[in-house]
């Protein structure tokens, strides 16, 4: 069994928002803002005000029987975390979600 830690990060593009969704997206855009964004449990959601690309990130421990599975596992587990906080926020988006991963037990420190 491999217990791995990833941070991930889920980028898209929004359909374009209009109306009522629009505005409240650039009034909390502030509070989304990518130097107020973090790895965590929850996901932390940010865009800019132009409101075409979006990032949200997570830190997931996934537990698998192999490395590779858990990547695989890791992968999916963004997918749907991102997606309920974009649906949360009443958010459509464009095109294929793009997912990045980084195994923290992967890293190595230079010393």
């Amino acid at each position: 069994m491999a217990t791995r830690t990833y941070r991930t990060e889920v980028v898209g593009q929004f359909v374009r928002p209009e109306g009522e969704l629009r505005e409240r997206l650039l009034a909390t855009q502030g509070e989304h803002d990518v130097f107020s964004s973090a790895f965590t449990e929850d996901g932390c959601w940010t865009y800019g005000p132009t409101l075409t690309r979006f990032t949200v990130r997570h830190l997931l421990t996934v537990d698998a029987a192999s490395a590779v599975e858990a990547d695989e596992d890791a992968r999916a587990e963004a997918l749907l975390r991102s997606m309920a906080v974009l649906e949360e926020h009443g958010v459509a988006w464009r095109g294929d979600l793009s997912v990045s991963l980084t195994c923290l037990q992967d890293l190595r420190l230079r010393r």
